[in-house]
């Protein structure tokens, strides 16, 4: 320090004029260049700030368009419910519709089947019908084809008798004279038959064929009606 001293000191005005006008010139060059400095770092600032702010005027942009976005979604998962309902309520209305169409198709199997058994029954019924009638026809034939000889009949009291000897052989009709009982031809081969009229469970008249030798035994009288 002693010597920096001592060194300006034998330094001449001239000399020390001039130094001194050097470091005025670095003291003011060193000012500008801060001076500079100073101003290009606030224009920096002020670039990076405006840079901020317009980021964050982006940045809310972005979360306005993001919060109108989930409303937006909100609003077509509720319209996609609705929409999703009405389809559940067609597909249940469907189901009921095939239901109704299914019972009417098995309703119509059923009344075509029933139809077809009532055909057939009544096939069956008029079959037994003119069975019937054939059989009346058949039955009216054979009762018009009995016609009483004009002989008188005869009655014979209960007991044994023989064809070809106590009544001749022939067709006749038999009845019971009186009371009811048993009438056997041939010991009950050729007939076996109880004769009455007080109870249905009697026959009132039997037609039969009556040939020689033939065994009849009656425990009631009978009346024998010959016929042709």
């Amino acid at each position: 320090m002693n010597q920096l001293k001592e060194r300006f000191q034998s330094l001449s005005k001239k000399e020390r004029i001039i130094g001194g006008s050097a470091v005025v010139l670095l003291l003011v060059i060193a000012l500008l260049s801060y001076g500079v400095g100073h101003g290009n770092a606030a224009v920096e600032l002020s670039d990076k700030k405006v840079k901020y702010e317009e980021m964050d005027g982006e940045l809310l942009s972005v979360r306005i368009q993001i919060k109108e976005a989930n409303e937006e979604l909100e609003q077509v998962n509720k319209q996609l419910a609705g929409e999703k309902g009405k389809l559940d309520k067609l597909n249940q209305e469907h189901e009921e519709i095939l239901a109704l169409v299914s019972d009417k198709e098995n309703i119509e199997n059923e009344k075509n089947d029933l139809a077809k058994e009532i055909g057939q029954q009544e096939a069956s019924l008029a079959g037994v019908m003119q069975k019937i009638s054939d059989s009346e026809s058949k039955l009216d034939q054979l009762n018009e084809g009995i016609l009483e000889k004009q002989e008188q009949p005869r009655t014979l009291p209960a007991g044994y008798f023989t064809v070809g000897e106590d009544l001749e052989e022939g067709r006749y009709k038999v009845e019971p004279s009186s009371g009811s009982g048993n009438y056997f031809v041939n010991d009950g081969r050729k007939a076996n038959i109880i004769l009455g009229r007080d109870d249905s469970f009697y026959l009132s008249e039997y037609i039969i064929n009556l040939s020689a030798g033939d065994q009849i035994q009656a425990t009631l009288p009978v009346k024998y009606t010959g016929i042709e």
